[in-house]
């Protein structure tokens, strides 16, 4: 199934939670209407909140379920603030990104570093391969790490959590 993507910039989309939490509902100007849309991010790490695609559940011809693009949104913070909490709820229960909150500790198992964090989901412990391909440092003060499971946590900005915390992760950026 084919159609134009449709670019929508302002407050011609509304948006409401949908089902499950993580689903939106969308009517669109025409009065087009989109039952359990999910959100995508086009730029998830460096630009959260522009460019989101919405995606819906079709069956093609041959009964075969595939995603299909209906519409982006260019930017989140021009939608209404009501369609834009929607999106960002819906957003952070699909990407559900645990953020490191504190740096219990760092230790050698193996050839792996193992972490023991607190988050906002509370303590974890994981484990990272190499420093230099699981840890990203971004211009902004963010932190991206990357597990042994291919698992991603965030740390929001490096600078505001603890200086015990600070000066354990500074010895692997």
């Amino acid at each position: 199934m084919s159609q134009d993507i449709r670019f929508f910039s302002g407050k011609k989309v509304r948006v409401e939670p949908g089902s499950m939490g993580i689903y939106l509902n969308v009517w669109l100007p025409d009065d087009t209407e989109y039952m359990d849309v999910e959100p995508r991010r086009f730029f998830p790490i460096s630009n959260e909140f522009k460019y989101i695609s919405l995606v819906h559940m079709v069956e093609d011809a041959k009964g075969k379920t595939q995603e299909e693009e209906i519409l982006i949104i260019k930017d989140l913070n021009n939608l209404d603030e009501d369609s834009r909490n929607a999106v960002i709820n819906s957003l952070n229960g699909y990407y559900m990104i645990p953020r490191i909150t504190d740096i219990i500790e760092f230790k050698k198992v193996n050839d792996d570093l193992q972490w023991t964090v607190d988050s906002d989901r509370g303590i974890i412990t994981f484990d990272i391969r190499d420093k230099y391909s699981s840890i990203k440092q971004l211009p902004d003060g963010r932190i991206l790490v990357k597990d042994a499971s291919d698992n991603r946590y965030e740390i929001p900005d490096y600078r505001t959590i603890s200086k015990r915390s600070r000066n354990l992760l500074l010895g692997y950026l």
